[in-house]
């Protein structure tokens, strides 16, 4: 996407990359919302107190990554100022998109990363279990 800003002329085939890389984005997007039963998609009152809370730590701590990729990227940029004159100016828009971006999906990035497998009900028993009922 950087390439695309500041290149000189005409760079579509950077737009033919972004386009084939975004069907994995997709998908991964699906797997990951699929593995976190749609903890950051579905509205709080469906969600049970552990949900709920669960969905409070993963924002919470996706902001807080947020906010040091933020700080980290406005370092860089200074950074590179110093070094080059004029590199903020060139960099600016790509580096808030990308910024963008990675606010918008970092909670679910982090739901993904701390999903864990649901609680096993106490009811069920398994066979040969003390307890359980000859069948």
């Amino acid at each position: 996407m950087t390439h695309m800003f500041l290149a000189e002329g005409e760079p579509l085939w950077t737009v033919a990359v972004m386009a084939v890389l975004l069907l994995p984005w997709m998908v991964a997007a699906g797997v990951i919302n699929g593995a976190t039963r749609g903890l950051l998609e579905l509205r709080e009152h469906v969600l049970d107190e552990r949900q709920s809370a669960e969905r409070s730590r993963v924002l919470a701590r996706a902001h807080r990554v947020t906010t040091l990729f933020l700080a980290a990227t406005a370092v860089t940029l200074l950074i590179m100022g110093g070094v080059a004159g004029d590199a903020p100016k060139a960099y600016a828009a790509p580096l808030l998109i990308a910024v963008l971006v990675a606010h918008w999906v970092m909670p679910l990035w982090v739901a993904g990363w701390r999903a864990q497998d649901e609680p096993a009900d106490d009811d069920v028993l398994e066979p040969g279990a003390p307890g359980a009922l000859g069948r």
